[in-house]
């Protein structure tokens, strides 16, 4: 089972959450979702069954993983969920509210028909001003994250991590452009819940190859009222992964 990772997405003034996931090969299809402020706006979900099938294994899960991820990105960047952001909405209907506000009424003593109405002046869009495509937003993309490393941090688990179970975390860190390894990263795994108090479960630093494992266990909370914060610092940046529990 391949639990995933975060990617922090800025736009339109608000900061997107990436996370996709992997829920095992009993459900075999990875899971994306998108959140801002700890809002789920989002999931996307691509089935992996036809690849176990053909005997395709962790690699291939891997690969449409981060295929998953990078589109869902690019979504992000072209606007697909500006209309979701927490307060969007609002604001878009007091605008809307402030726009039949303002506008004008026709006089009573002048019948607004009689009245000559200005051809409105339109541009025409050429072709180099017409919208990109998904395929351009997702090279833009591409093309400017692959500018600087960035912390990549992966999760691994033996099985789902459960309440009240134990359950051994494999941590691997790796640079973006370079693909090494990151030794040195400070990892921190936290649990917060509604029922009691924050408990960071362990934390420790990645050896020479970049990698950090435990066996965490939690305590036995009513489902869906906790969840699981990793964070992980480096020389190259930072990252974080949250999982519902």
């Amino acid at each position: 089972m391949i639990t995933g990772y975060n990617t922090a997405v800025p736009h339109a003034d608000a900061v997107f959450h990436v996370q996709p996931e992997d829920k095992g090969l009993a459900s075999a299809f990875i899971e994306s979702l998108v959140y801002v402020g700890g809002q789920v706006l989002a999931k996307k979900r691509t089935s992996y069954k036809s690849a176990l099938d053909a005997g395709e294994g962790k690699k291939r899960i891997v690969e449409l993983m981060d295929q998953q991820h990078r589109l869902t990105i690019a979504e992000i960047k072209s606007g697909k969920y500006d209309g979701q952001i927490p307060g969007a909405k609002l604001a878009e209907s007091a605008m809307s509210a402030e726009e039949r506000l303002e506008q004008p009424t026709a006089s009573p003593e002048v019948e607004s028909e009689h009245l000559p109405i200005p051809e409105p002046t339109r541009q025409v869009a050429t072709a180099e001003e017409e919208s990109p495509t998904l395929d351009q937003i997702i090279m833009d993309y591409l093309n400017s994250e692959s500018e600087q490393e960035a912390l990549i941090l992966m999760m691994d688990a033996d099985h789902e991590f459960a309440l009240g179970e134990t359950v051994a975390l494999r941590f691997r860190t790796k640079g973006s452009l370079s693909g090494e390894a990151v030794p040195g990263t400070r990892i921190s795994v936290k649990m917060i819940s509604t029922v009691v108090e924050p408990a960071t479960l362990a934390q420790g630093e990645t050896n020479a190859a970049g990698e950090l494992g435990w066996s965490v266990s939690s305590p036995a909370l009513q489902r869906g009222s906790s969840a699981l914060i990793v964070t992980a610092s480096s020389s190259i940046g930072t990252a974080e992964i949250k999982q519902l529990l």
